[in-house]
């Protein structure tokens, strides 16, 4: 699936910033593994943290810590 070419991926948004999922990319094993952690096409993120290689995010009001290799698979549209 291409996600829209307004779309950045997740380890590039700032502190605060919310966006939406708009595509899950790499290989079906790590589609599954973000899956599985709660992240879906069309849910809201929201970037609460970064330091170092570090992510926190919240996703549809659940906060995960993420690094940012994993943030890389996950294309966002921001919101705000």
């Amino acid at each position: 699936m291409q996600a829209p070419q307004h779309s950045i991926q997740l380890s590039q948004c700032h502190t605060g910033q919310v966006c939406q999922i708009v595509a899950l990319n790499g290989k079906l094993e790590m589609k599954l593994r973000l899956v599985n952690l709660g992240f879906h096409t069309h849910s809201i993120v929201e970037m609460i943290l970064t330091r170092g290689h570090n992510l926190v995010i919240s996703v549809d009001g659940s906060r995960f810590a993420i690094d940012k290799n994993m943030a890389e698979y996950i294309q966002v549209e921001p919101l705000a």
